[in-house]
């Protein structure tokens, strides 16, 4: 037994290439093990931790609920905590501020008190509390606990603003969600609530927990709640679950546990294929030499003992550093993701402890098994071979295969043909090796790829560096001058505007969208987005798209088209109905009639038509909706300036930035992004690797081959183009593997997660970038390996390469 592990310890050392090139691929691996487990784990426990603290303790809310079916909820022992909230109505101004009443309950279930800086909720009939950017965007910058502030609010569309003073009681901090909506919430006290609305008036938001007695998990909590609604006579319409809470703590993350095991077993089998390339393609040259241990009198069974110890004893010293270092590179990144989320508002976490003993067993575990899987069909075909065969081996076993032809004239294209068919079947397991170990990083590409940040913010501000949108509203009967009808006969955002604004220095490029007001057959307002071909191609391409959906027949035959495919049936048409309706703009009135062939995903729009639509109406005067503006990113504070001094008496505009939208998907996503481009990296290594195995093993054990070649006339230059061009070849076929294999699974991978809603997914594009990369870096290592390695070579004489035994 000593014998055997001698003879294999000094095995490694002699084949010192050999024993490196395993050892790194052991390394990485267990480097991407260990990450992928401590990350899971430690998102895991942070996530149980902290459900509570980022998502509340409700199980789910019911909306418009009345007194009568409260006091059905409390006869019922599904329910264990019952808390009520109301909306009081809406704050007169530009952005979205809402007036909202909570009682204790709902603020403890729904974790609310963290987001008191200072002061208290609202107890008196004339207090309020709201975050410091909401008090400014009413006018009071620098509000402080018990200052008295104005308010003008109304409760809904159908009555006028009315003034009131209230007294402030507590400030709230921003929380990303509202960050990120640009919305804010003013909390009032339940006299309050009750002094505007008459009993009969009233009804309520309920946030509940469940009792310990209702079985649910994350995939049954929406069904149960349901059905609880319905036999306390709620709508189960209104019935909403907590999709993060119970995903986390009813169901502790099985869809993390699922995607880190199936990610751990692709590296796995990786990583198998690599360390099994390396070993059979230096196999070749250590046959004669294991045939001489067997002549010794080696059983089979001490045969595959050694070949197994040569493999496992390389893993002492790589698996424990693949875990230290894995470990340490998972720890800070959710150190730094944390630290992060700290700065967006998320102060008082519960930190825990991300690395576990017995994950990082089960990874030195997996590494070592996946060695031992590599070593098994080396560790059979030296048992088998006899001891003759294996010292008579010459490089194959089969007669009448592997014979060169024989040529009048020998070239260095026919020799690296003559070299590749030698062992076709070599080759070929060879450049499907290659292509193999790198469809990994294409799949992740296909993902990665397709997470984008600037991509995220391009869906809020698609084109240039500033927006300004129309605000309106369609059904205000207090205030109808806020509606959409009434702002697009004002005209607001006009081409005198338009021209303003192309006279700033700096302004590069504009576009401009066009809209439309438009009263359908039972008299309700609707929004009608005028499309010229490219913006209408730019909204086909989100997808979600039903019917014909196409400018061209749209544009000849008047058509009309729908502008959200899932509320398609809330529209009250089929696609094929005439849709009839009056439309205008500044430039009047006029009847459309027009067929509904087709649906947009998701536009700004209720309904969609085309400019040449549009021109058939007989309208001269067109009412801009969006106005897009251009500059180069230094001149953004000079341009941002001036714009906002064109828009000071304008009314009826929401203003927004390129780099605001950037900054807002930076926060979500920027974190998420440096994740995958990370894992994407080590993935890549791995790739890599097995092309430098493979070159690099296949080179020196051919080196006494090239000696000969040498000696026969073969020059240093014809040396270095044969190498060089069957590692093109190699590279080559690699690449097409990968791409034809990796592709679509990475387009799988992505549809995947767009159907279920991860991050920055939308609409697919290959991944050029990330792909073109993988060619030119397969290709550099390619070229520097050949490079390298024959200049080692040719420092060695000819009479030494001959002599060569590896």
């Amino acid at each position: 037994m000593k014998m055997i592990t001698k003879l294999a310890l000094s095995n490694n050392k002699k084949n010192k290439t050999r024993s490196i090139l395993i050892m790194l691929s052991i390394f990485l691996t267990t480097v991407l093990l260990s990450a992928i487990a401590t990350f899971g784990y430690g998102q895991i426990k942070f996530q149980s931790a902290n459900a509570e603290e980022f998502y509340g303790s409700y199980y789910g809310s019911y909306a418009g609920v009345t007194e009568d079916q409260i006091g059905e909820m409390e006869k019922r022992s599904e329910f264990d905590r019952i808390g009520r909230a109301a909306t009081i109505g809406t704050i007169e101004n530009a952005r979205s501020i809402s007036m909202v009443w909570m009682d204790n309950e709902t603020r403890d279930l729904a974790n609310l008190d963290r987001q008191l800086q200072e002061g208290a909720f609202p107890e008196q009939e004339n207090e309020i509390a709201g975050q410091k950017a909401m008090f400014e965007r009413i006018g009071y910058p620098d509000v402080k606990v018990g200052d008295k502030v104005n308010i003008r609010f109304r409760r809904n569309t159908h009555e006028t603003y009315q003034e009131k003073e209230f007294l402030v009681s507590g400030i709230m901090s921003q929380t990303v969600k509202e960050q990120e909506n640009r919305s804010y919430t003013a909390y009032v006290s339940k006299a309050c609530y009750e002094s505007l609305y008459a009993p009969e008036e009233r009804a309520y938001t309920i946030y509940f927990s469940l009792s310990d007695s209702v079985d649910v998990n994350s995939s049954t909590l929406e069904m149960t709640i349901k059905d609880l609604a319905e036999e306390c006579g709620i709508n189960p319409e209104y019935a909403f679950d907590n999709m993060y809470y119970s995903m986390w703590v009813l169901d502790p993350g099985m869809e993390m546990i699922v995607g880190c095991i199936v990610v751990a077993l692709i590296v796995v089998f990786f990583a198998v294929m690599v360390i099994y390339n390396i070993f059979q393609v230096g196999l070749i040259q250590k046959i004669q030499e294991y045939g001489k241990i067997k002549a010794l009198g080696a059983t089979k069974k001490q045969m595959k003992k050694l070949v197994f110890r040569e493999g496992m004893l390389l893993t002492i010293i790589s698996i424990p550093a693949g875990l230290i270092v894995g470990t340490t590179v998972s720890i800070g990144f959710m150190n730094s993701w944390l630290s992060q989320s700290t700065t967006l508002g998320n102060q008082d976490v519960v930190q825990v402890n991300m690395v576990s003993i017995p994950l990082l067993l089960l990874c030195a575990a997996a590494s070592a098994i996946a060695v031992w899987a590599a070593l098994k069909r080396p560790m059979k075909v030296i048992s088998r071979i006899s001891p003759v065969e294996a010292i008579r081996f010459q490089g194959s076993q089969k007669k009448n295969k592997g014979l060169r032809r024989g040529r009048k004239q020998m070239g260095v294209r026919q020799l690296t043909q003559a070299n590749m068919s030698m062992n076709r079947k070599r080759t070929i397991t060879t450049i499907i090796s290659m292509g193999l170990s790198c469809v990994l990083f294409v799949v992740a590409a296909n993902f990665t790829g397709n997470v984008s940040t600037r991509y995220d913010a391009r869906k809020q501000v698609p084109y240039g560096q500033f927006q300004i949108d129309l605000t309106y509203s369609k059904a205000d009967t207090a205030y109808p001058e806020n509606n959409l009808d009434s702002i697009l006969k004002a005209n607001p955002l006009d081409e005198e505007l338009v021209e303003q604004i192309r006279k700033i220095d700096a302004v590069t490029d504009i576009k401009i969208r066009y809209m439309m007001y438009a009263y359908d057959q039972n008299g309700n307002l609707q929004s009608i987005g005028v499309l010229n071909k490219e913006q209408f191609d730019d909204e086909e391409y989100q997808g979600s798209l039903k019917g014909e959906v196409d400018y061209e027949t749209a544009a000849k035959n008047g058509d009309i088209l729908y502008g959200w495919s899932y509320f398609i049936e809330e529209s009250g048409y089929d696609l094929g109905d005439t849709v009839t309706m009056t439309m205008g703009d500044a430039g009047g009135e006029a009847r459309f009639q027009g067929t509904m062939t087709g649906a947009f995903g998701s536009s700004n729009y209720d309904w969609i038509i085309t400019d040449e639509a549009y021109d058939q109406l007989g309208l001269s005067g067109k009412s801009i909706g969006t106005i897009w503006v251009d500059c180069r990113p230094q001149d953004c504070t000079d341009v941002q300036n001036q714009l906002e001094d064109l828009l000071t008496d304008k009314q009826h505009y929401e203003f927004s930035t390129y780099q605001g939208a950037l900054e807002t998907s930076e926060s979500s996503l920027g974190m998420f992004e440096t994740l995958a481009y990370g894992f994407l990296l080590l993935v890549g290594l791995i790739a890599f690797m097995n092309m430098a195995n493979t070159i690099i093993i296949s080179i020196i054990t051919r080196k006494r081959e090239l000696g000969v070649m040498q000696a026969l006339g073969m020059t240093n230059s014809q040396m270095n183009s044969m190498l060089r061009n069957e590692g093109v070849l190699f590279t080559a076929g690699s690449i097409l593997v990968s791409i034809l294999v990796g592709m679509p699974a990475g387009y799988a991978l992505f549809c995947y997660g767009r159907e279920h809603g991860y991050f920055g997914l939308d609409v697919y594009h290959i991944p050029v970038i990330e792909i073109a990369a993988m060619i030119i870096i397969l290709t550099a290592l390619q070229i520097s390996l050949s490079f390298i390695l024959s200049r080692n070579i040719k420092k060695e004489s000819i009479v030494e390469r001959i002599r060569y035994q590896e």
